[in-house]
């Protein structure tokens, strides 16, 4: 573990002198943002590092993260330091592990509960987020991943907790220890179960352009959920696109460009309407949740920093069911 442990200082010592000179009055380049967790999947043990990164707020022109994720195989022959992902909290409040039962989901993950202090638009207070990191076993080797897909729920990022200095009201957070964030995933799996019983042995049957039908069981009542799929499936796409789709378009005009909005259907609408996570992955794009609210969701598709934006909106009835895309790419 000593080995390990004056590995990582290295590389942090390293990273520091690529970055801007140092001398011997400079602070440690990283530190401990929290102790190490041991990890384990079977008879597969790792242990898992929260180092901080000393370098924040002393470097310009790039960005650095507060802190990193690292972990180690336990009783290796060769000792490994592999790099898992950045942690933007100022804080680790909690972190705990959580065996997942969505057939998407399936599986052990360790989840890092983090808080930062934020001001910002008349807030005063903390924000809570939560980061899913599922273990993977292959072989004789068990490894820690970062989870790219959509969050398990939106409510868990950025969850606020404080004061509204405009009005005087509490804001308070939900989810900001490991019991509450356990008690959202297990309600989020129950919905899901039961989703998964009302459509046993049913199935929805969507008319095609050819006039027949594509049977195909709803993924699920919770939409971050059924978004997932949707995502990765084209034929979860298919079957839940109305028909005919409304589609809006971003057209030229003067002096600003308009919108314009067609119904398409059939051989009009090109599938996949989201590409999946690979794809987003390889072209630099993020889908992400953008709201919510009763019946009705939105979903939207950019690429940060450039005018790639599309947005999709869902409604529910059995299921949900795509019924307008929206792109305002200029």
């Amino acid at each position: 573990m000593n080995w390990i442990l004056s590995r990582i200082c290295l590389l942090g010592v390293m990273a520091g002198l690529l970055v801007q000179p140092v001398s011997a009055s400079d602070p440690q380049t990283i530190g401990q943002l929290h102790p190490p967790v041991v990890a384990s999947l079977g008879d597969q043990k790792i242990t898992v590092f929260f180092l901080k990164n000393n370098l924040k707020g002393h470097v310009t022109g790039v960005h650095v993260p507060g802190a990193e994720i690292f972990y180690s195989p336990v009783n290796a022959k060769t000792p490994t330091l592999n790099y898992v992902w950045k942690l933007e909290g100022e804080e680790v409040v909690s972190v705990f592990f959580y065996v997942r039962k969505q057939p998407e989901l399936a599986g052990k993950s360790m989840y890092v509960l983090t808080k930062s202090k934020r001001s910002y638009g008349g807030f005063e207070g903390y924000d809570y987020s939560v980061i899913e990191l599922p273990l993977r076993k292959s072989g004789d080797e068990l490894s820690l991943h970062f989870f790219r897909g959509d969050p398990p729920d939106p409510e868990l990022q950025n969850c606020h907790d404080g004061t509204d200095p405009e009005t005087g009201q509490k804001v308070v957070c939900a989810y900001k220890d490991a019991a509450s964030v356990k008690k959202r995933l297990a309600e989020l799996d129950g919905g899901a179960s039961q989703d998964q019983k009302q459509q046993d042995g049913l199935s929805r049957e969507t008319p095609d352009a050819a006039g027949g039908t594509a049977n195909t069981a709803c993924p699920s009542s919770e939409f971050s959920a059924f978004l997932t799929a949707f995502s990765e499936r084209a034929e979860v796409q298919k079957a839940f696109a109305q028909q005919p789709l409304q589609l809006v378009t971003t057209v030229p005009g003067d002096p600003e460009p308009g919108l314009e909005k067609r119904s398409v259907s059939g051989d009009q609408i090109k599938f996949p309407l989201i590409p999946g996570r690979e794809k987003r992955d390889a072209d630099g794009l993020t889908l992400t949740v953008k709201e919510v609210q009763g019946n009705s969701a939105t979903a939207i598709l950019q690429k940060p920093d450039t005018d790639y934006v599309f947005e999709y909106r869902f409604v529910r009835g059995a299921c949900w069911v795509l019924e307008e895309v929206s792109d305002f790419s200029l």
